[in-house]
């Protein structure tokens, strides 16, 4: 099963400092990206967000942490004085087919934040938590407004403050939302201790 590092970095925005604006911002970050490409596979999605505490959300995803690192330290050099960091994640993502998460969606919007499960949930048995998970997915996959929806687990234990960030790209908040919303009823809610901050982005 191929891995790939994912990283989720929130900033706020100082575009009176070398007289930028978003448009230009976005172009030299993408070239930044596309340079830091020919490292290894590496690809960053921008997104513009409302939250208090985050205007720029970029989502990259690369074949490892070092990739992840250099496109960090390139950014912080050429941006420092444009770009506050506020948050940041570092994940693992395990799938049969990788290409899932490197393919474009073309969705609009992206939905970001932690996990963290009761201690209890890892003593259960593994026929146990196969149950309550495909209960869950079960719910999910069954719900009506679940259209346009891509979601990705992906894994911190270890290597950040969570143990998991999940990610969503969707093309409607609202139609999320009520999916969501209907996820209250899982029995899998009983485990989850920590799912905030959410961070969510519309795509530049």
């Amino acid at each position: 099963m191929e891995e790939l590092f994912v990283s989720l970095h929130c900033f706020k925005l100082n575009l009176n400092e070398n007289k930028i604006n978003k448009k230009e911002l976005a172009e030299r970050i993408n070239e930044l990206a596309e340079k830091t490409a020919g490292e290894g596979i590496f690809i960053c999605r921008q997104y513009l967000s409302i939250k208090y505490n985050a205007d720029l959300i970029l989502f990259n995803i690369a074949e490892s942490f070092d990739i992840l690192l250099s496109f960090k330290e390139k950014l912080m050099e050429i941006f420092s004085n444009n770009l506050n960091e506020t948050y940041s994640y570092l994940s693992i993502y395990e799938h049969p087919n990788p290409s899932y998460l490197k393919e474009d969606s073309k969705l609009r919007y992206l939905v970001a934040y932690p996990v963290k499960k009761d201690p209890k949930w890892y003593l259960l048995e593994e026929k146990e938590q196969n149950r309550i998970t495909k209960e869950h997915v079960n719910l999910a996959v069954s719900d009506p407004n679940n259209q346009n929806i891509r979601s990705y687990t992906t894994y911190s234990f270890a290597i950040d403050d969570y143990e998991f960030l999940v990610l969503y790209e969707v093309e409607s908040l609202a139609k999320w939302m009520k999916v969501a919303r209907n996820l209250r009823k899982a029995e899998a809610r009983n485990w989850i201790i920590v799912e905030s901050p959410v961070f969510v982005g519309k795509k530049v």
